[in-house]
């Protein structure tokens, strides 16, 4: 299916902001999507969060730096080989300008760690130089080049949260080595790619996962490889519904465009007036009430003319089969693109 530039841009976009979300959001920045974009799309200086805040303000603008890191490298470079400096250069942008407790941007812990539950304790630090090198032959040189490319990505998340090399942030670095690896297999061809999101909304199973590989079926990481192929089923599936629905409502304005031209409509000032209407409604909907209250933003469409303009102008759209008004809600009539096009299967 061709993807309009448009729509890659947003899905991409969108892409984005759910990765930052998750990351963060499995770490305890319980943010919501709006207010990320909120955060990211603002000045980096600008106070966007409410007081008290700030810290998870700078962890998402942090998260939201390095994926636009990643992607300028990838694209510019997209067979780079993930490298050891790479993966501190990752940690030293995700941990900038906050003061976590015995963590240095970039540098590898010099302190012992233990698994939050106290189970577990992670290598000593003089282990990790060692450790990091053999991890980094594995990936690039070893077994793991050899790999299908997504179980190469998971175990590399694991391998590097189970090394725990920093004093803070390793798993959110963990994440974007997984990530970089996605997104230079082209595993999501409308742009950036993360588990991330999927992971955040089955942070217990995550966890779990990841602790059952440390202590029950070590050095056996399928069960960890299941769970995250199991998310990128479900995460591919939700990309291709918004795909869908992108392509629909696109297809629905070409086709709105013909409807109001064969209708003689286009043009005159009620056709205008409908068109801008289907093409600001797009998937939304509206409440009749709104309309003639002046409630909605919709409702600037009709601010010129009378009441029964507007239900003149929503009658003739509701003739074309352009909208559908039930129980007081307006909604386009999306679904009668249907007919015109078969859409893709779902995954798995």
């Amino acid at each position: 299916m061709p993807i309009p530039p448009h729509v890659r841009e947003r899905l991409n976009n969108l892409n984005i902001i759910r990765a930052v979300r998750g990351t963060t959001g499995i770490e305890g920045v319980e943010l919501t999507e709006e207010e990320v974009a909120d955060v990211v799309n603002s000045e980096p200086s600008a106070p966007v969060l409410p007081v008290g805040r700030e810290r998870e303000q700078t962890e998402v603008r942090n998260a939201y730096a390095l994926i636009q890191r990643i992607q300028g490298l990838l694209t510019a470079e997209p067979d780079r080989p993930l490298t050891e400096e790479l993966i501190r250069e990752f940690h030293q942008v995700l941990s900038q300008y906050i003061s976590y407790p015995d963590n240095d941007p970039g540098r590898y812990r010099c302190h012992s760690a233990v698994e939050s539950g106290g189970s577990f304790r992670y290598p000593a630090p003089g282990e990790i130089p060692g450790l990091m090198t053999g991890f980094m032959d594995w990936l690039n040189r070893g077994r793991g080049r050899s790999l299908d490319p997504i179980v190469r990505a998971v175990a590399a998340h694991f391998l590097l949260v189970s090394i725990h090399p920093f004093g803070d942030g390793n798993g959110r670095t963990a994440r974007a080595v997984e990530c970089y690896l996605l997104f230079q297999a082209r595993i999501n061809v409308t742009g950036f790619y993360s588990l991330a999101n999927f992971y955040y909304q089955n942070r217990n199973e995550y966890v779990n996962r990841l602790n059952q590989v440390r202590f029950e079926s070590d050095p056996d990481i399928g069960p960890f490889i299941d769970f995250a192929l199991e998310g990128l089923i479900a995460e591919l599936e939700e990309v291709r519904r918004t795909l869908i629905d992108e392509v629909r409502i696109s297809a629905f304005r070409d086709y709105a465009i013909d409807r109001l031209r064969i209708a003689g409509r286009l043009g005159t000032s009620p056709g205008e007036r409908q068109l801008s209407f289907l093409l600001e409604l797009g998937s939304g909907t509206v409440a009749f009430a709104d309309l003639l209250g002046g409630h909605h933003p919709l409702a600037l469409i009709h601010r010129h003319v009378g009441s029964r303009t507007l239900r003149r102008d929503l009658r003739e759209l509701e003739d074309m089969d352009l909208i559908v008004v039930e129980s007081g809600i307006v909604r386009a009539q999306l679904e009668i693109m249907d007919q015109f096009t078969a859409w893709p299967e779902p995954f798995g």
